[in-house]
């Protein structure tokens, strides 16, 4: 245990490093085409550290900017094509894999909220904290999900309305959310039998092993972003 627990801060502490990196990187200008990524980009690098380091400085990192985020924004509204155009020098499973931490990073956020309440407020389900997670976390997923999607979709349809930017975002995220949800949840459950349902928020290893559960939620959600992109039903988010 001892040895699980050095490798548990080990890891946290690369993603954290990751994560302030990147959030450095973009903030000394390098602001992303889609706003939302801004904020995308630094989540994922708190669960998949390297990984996500890596994808950004290769595929992810636009060239230096020195403009805000609302003249970003008209920008990316009033030169769509021209943004388009740029991304098609992305390979094809990049931009799925871009998209996907879009969703993950939703997802991400909403899972650290949900399961430190779970904690600090000793919620359980049918007496135990596994069944909690898994409607808590979902619930807030759905929420933070939307969230992201509804803040992605706007800036590329400026033309629509609210409502209809809404439905898309629902549309858009609720098969992508739902499939990350899912990799996690099988991974958060082989979690609860290793550690006989004991682990929970208060040690750094359950927060190694979501990190793990994350990354897989990741993979698990790819193919059904592949699908919705290829479909025309969500954008990609690799602008």
């Amino acid at each position: 245990m001892d040895v699980l627990l050095t490798i548990s801060w080990i890891f946290l502490g690369i993603g954290l490093l990751s994560s302030i990196i990147i959030y450095v990187d973009i903030n000394m200008g390098r602001y992303q085409g889609m706003p939302i990524m801004n904020v995308c980009w630094p989540i994922t690098a708190l669960y998949s550290g390297p990984i996500a380091l890596f994808m950004y400085f290769k595929y992810g990192r636009p060239k230096k900017m020195k403009m805000d985020h609302s003249k970003m924004k008209a920008q990316h509204g009033s030169h769509s094509g021209h943004s388009k155009h740029k991304m098609k020098h992305k390979p094809s499973w990049v931009q799925i894999y871009i998209s996907s931490t879009h969703c993950g990073a939703g997802c991400g956020l909403a899972d650290i909220v949900s399961e430190i309440m779970i904690y600090w407020a000793a919620i359980t389900i049918l007496g135990h904290t596994i069944w909690a997670s898994y409607f808590i976390d979902y619930g807030f997923a759905l929420v933070f999900g939307f969230a992201f999607q509804y803040f992605n979709i706007a800036p590329m349809k400026p033309d629509l309305s609210t409502w209809q930017v809404t439905k898309d975002a629902v549309k858009a995220d609720v098969l992508s959310l739902t499939s990350f949800q899912l990799g996690m949840y099988g991974w958060l459950l082989a979690v609860h039998f290793m550690f006989n349902g004991m682990l929970n928020a208060s040690s750094p290893i359950y927060w190694f092993m979501m990190q793990i559960g994350l990354t897989i939620g990741l993979l698990t959600t790819y193919p059904v972003n592949y699908w919705l992109i290829k479909t025309h039903i969500k954008e990609s988010c690799a602008h």
